[in-house]
């Protein structure tokens, strides 16, 4: 197992959430703690996981993209990248199933802080699945990987700003897939 994507499957992972985003449990809002503890439908953080798990971003990233697409409605938006000194954006594409939601179940979430959001997704994509939120961003690398796409533009897509830590977590992932099938 890889310690940078913890051994999690990109399209089992994507399908698990998708079919949870649906259920209507998670379409539900649980029982509130009073106006200051708000809770929100679970399928409001499916839906950033699916934005995450999609982009190979980080959290944050996948916070900002679905609160401008609430805003906004547009299936193609650009974030601002988080963990760089200066301003830099990147290209996030909203996926089909989070188009097909009902995202009006979601719009509270403008009025909560930023950091509120990615703490709660944080939290509930342990509880609920098991991962932490990175190791959807380093899935969706390895499924990248799999597909062929070059590391160089693997680093473009996710921002990496130094294409020798995707060249690094590619040989890596080689490494281990040669030594699984060497005879």
């Amino acid at each position: 197992m890889s310690r940078w994507d913890k051994g999690v499957d990109y399209e089992t992972m994507y399908l698990r959430i998708a079919r949870h985003m649906k259920s209507p449990a998670a379409q539900r809002r649980p029982p509130g703690l009073g106006k200051k503890k708000r809770r929100f439908p679970l399928a409001c953080y499916d839906a950033i996981l699916l934005i995450q798990l999609k982009n190979a971003s980080r959290v944050s990233e996948a916070v900002r993209a679905f609160r401008e697409y609430l805003v906004t409605k547009r299936t193609e938006l650009e974030v601002q990248v988080s963990k760089k000194r200066r301003k830099e954006l990147r290209k996030m594409v909203i996926p089909q199933e989070v188009v097909e939601m009902d995202c009006n179940i979601c719009l509270d979430l403008l009025d909560v802080s930023e950091q509120r959001i990615i703490d709660n997704v944080k939290h509930y994509s342990r509880k609920q699945y098991d991962v932490n939120t990175h190791s959807l961003r380093y899935s969706r690398i390895t499924h990248l990987l799999k597909l062929g796409v070059d590391s160089a533009v693997i680093a473009k897509i996710t921002r990496h700003s130094n294409v020798n830590f995707i060249r690094t977590y590619t040989q890596e992932k080689l490494a281990d897939e040669i030594l699984r099938n060497v005879d």
